[in-house]
């Protein structure tokens, strides 16, 4: 779909896809709509102490959905951020960050095939995930309990952001390619492997994952998000794996490796019928 420059950072064009502007509101409406439950797990786990009453109640509940919908977002941004400058580091040119249906991607023109760089590329974005966790628990807790409703959903947002960007990470490290964690189990493989053969195991273990969770979302919990990402896992892993094979098989092949010989050019008078 189409797509609209935001902005930028360290060089990079960030950019929104139109899916983006229909998974924006349906984030901000489901956690408004989770504002007591996310409130009871916070206060279960965390002894927050946070009075749900005052935040559940519209229209407060619809602006902490729309906050902490945008916050995770940011979050995504700077996950792919983390990516992108450690594969700026090692050569690698980045197209733009988007932000689409689900959630964000950093175009690479090409991931490293050097097992090693790949592994740190992989790992840069969940570990900016985690970082921004702890940052956020960390703020978390610096805000002390209040009747003030400003403080106490200041505390909600943090302690939110805090559960998502590490669930995030945990989620991107299932060995699920082209997902970070099956990116980190191709690097693995390629150590005592060749990259095409170590690219194909990783993505039939990404395509059975995908359809564990395509089964899931189907008959555990109906959830049509799910069975749509498991289906772009699957499609993803497919068409990588097909394009590592095919640039394998062509490597190292020359222009005259392929073209029909001169003196075997056979030509016809531009007169001659088609029939």
């Amino acid at each position: 779909m189409r797509r609209f420059r935001i902005g930028s950072a360290f060089g990079i064009p960030i950019k929104l896809d139109l899916t983006f502007l229909l998974v924006l509101p349906l984030f901000a409406i489901v956690i408004a709509i989770q504002v007591e439950t996310w409130t009871e797990m916070l206060n279960q786990f965390w002894a927050a102490n946070i009075d749900p009453a005052p935040l559940t109640a519209p229209p407060v509940s619809w602006i902490l959905g729309l906050t902490a919908a945008l916050g995770l977002f940011a979050g995504i941004v700077l996950h792919e951020l983390g990516h992108s400058l450690v594969a700026m580091r090692y050569g690698v040119a980045i197209d733009s960050i988007t932000l689409w249906l689900f959630g964000g991607i950093a175009q690479l023109e090409e991931f490293p095939e050097e097992w090693q760089q790949e592994l740190y590329v992989a790992i840069a974005g969940p570990i900016v995930s985690i970082a921004l966790g702890v940052v956020s628990y960390g703020a978390f807790l610096s805000v002390p309990p209040s009747e003030t409703l400003a403080l106490e959903a200041t505390r909600f947002l943090l302690g939110y952001l805090a559960v998502m960007n590490v669930a995030l990470a945990a989620f991107n490290m299932l060995p699920a390619f082209p997902m970070d964690g099956g990116r980190v189990l191709r690097a693995l493989l390629v150590r005592n492997r060749p990259y095409a053969q170590a690219t194909k195991i990783a993505a039939e273990v990404g395509k059975v994952f995908a359809i564990f969770l395509g089964l899931a979302g189907v008959f555990v919990v109906f959830n049509p998000f799910l069975i749509a990402l498991a289906f772009f896992i699957y499609i993803g892993a497919a068409s990588e794996a097909q394009q590592t094979i095919m640039r394998a098989a062509f490597e190292g092949v020359v222009v005259a490796d392929i073209m029909t010989p001169a003196n075997r050019v056979e030509t016809v008078d531009e007169g001659t019928s088609v029939d």
